[in-house]
């Protein structure tokens, strides 16, 4: 059997499936490469972007097989822009499959908003497409990116994001590898589990959001992560409290006309981040771009009266 085994592993490398092989910690397919799309309902319809994607899948370390969404922001068949290179890189972490709407695998009830996140960055977006998603998945996916994009993929600048199970997963992510690139910055939107996590470890600064009426997250289950942060020798952050935000609704969806509504999640998160989309792109240009005038931005729009905001500042992170 084992001897088989070995056999068709032989077979399949001559035959170029294992074209994309991470180093030591990874072996991996690329089981798809296409356009960005975004599937728009059952009947699958697809919207396509002015980006390219790629699924990779293989063996981990972790507690799961090692599955990745890689959106980049080039065309398929083109090279990247050369102004942009090496772009940052976002790892995402996503819900319980809370995002699960209308695909085969969770990524896809959030893909919108990664898309968005990797064309107006631009960055390269990797999502762990695990519907329980671990800290170790989305890390192997960060590591799988840094070690195959060598030349376009920027480990001096990763921001890793997540919402609800996610937003617990990569709290518990943000102390990075033992022995590895730092993360820059991480969001945690509503986020589940934070009794699990240590977040006095975090590398960068923390950005938890949350809503009013989230009645399966509510604020007061993620203030001791901020507590945390806000110790002496932690690495700072902020907790913002979305007016009237629920854990899929509100603080997910907006019409694409930009007026506010009540949206059923199913809905919600077909169009975007919602009310989380400025906010955590301004976050992201502030930390992984190095905008300052992002910074003053992101703190003028979290100031307003829809949200309530704690800051720690620290010698290191201040808006």
């Amino acid at each position: 059997m084992r001897f088989t085994t070995v056999v068709i592993f032989f077979l399949l490398i001559f035959n170029g499936f294992f074209s994309v092989g991470a180093r030591s910690a990874h072996a991996a397919d690329v089981v798809d490469e296409d356009t960005c799309y975004f599937l728009k309902d059952k009947e699958r319809e697809y919207l396509k972007y002015d980006c390219s994607e790629i699924r990779v899948a293989g063996r981990s370390q972790g507690n799961h097989e090692l599955d990745c969404t890689v959106i980049r922001p080039w065309s398929l068949g083109e090279e990247p822009n050369p102004r942009d290179l090496p772009y940052p890189v976002i790892g995402w972490a996503n819900g319980w499959d809370q995002g699960n709407v209308i695909g085969e695998y969770t990524t896809l009830g959030y893909k919108l908003g990664l898309i968005e996140w990797a064309l107006d960055g631009p960055y390269i977006v990797v999502a762990a497409n695990q519907w329980s998603v671990q800290e170790s998945d989305v890390l192997a996916c960060v590591q799988w990116v840094i070690e195959n994009y060598p030349e376009k993929a920027d480990d001096s600048r990763i921001g890793l994001a997540g919402h609800s199970q996610g937003g617990g997963a990569v709290i518990k992510a943000g102390d990075g590898w033992t022995s590895g690139p730092d993360i820059t910055a991480v969001v945690a939107m509503n986020p589940y589990g934070p009794a699990w996590v240590n977040p006095e470890n975090q590398d960068g600064p923390l950005m938890l959001l949350g809503g009013t009426e989230d009645t399966t997250t509510p604020t007061p289950s993620f203030q001791e992560v901020f507590d945390a942060i806000s110790s002496p020798g932690a690495g700072g952050g902020l907790l913002a409290e979305l007016d009237g935000g629920t854990h899929n609704s509100e603080a997910w969806g907006v019409h694409e006309d930009g007026n506010e509504t009540t949206m059923g999640w199913e809905n919600a998160q077909e169009v975007n981040f919602g009310r989380y989309q400025n906010v955590t792109e301004l976050w992201w240009r502030f930390h992984l771009n190095d905008s300052t005038q992002s910074g003053r931005q992101l703190k003028r729009l979290l100031d307003r009266e829809i949200w309530d905001t704690q800051y720690a500042f620290t010698d290191d992170f201040e808006l």
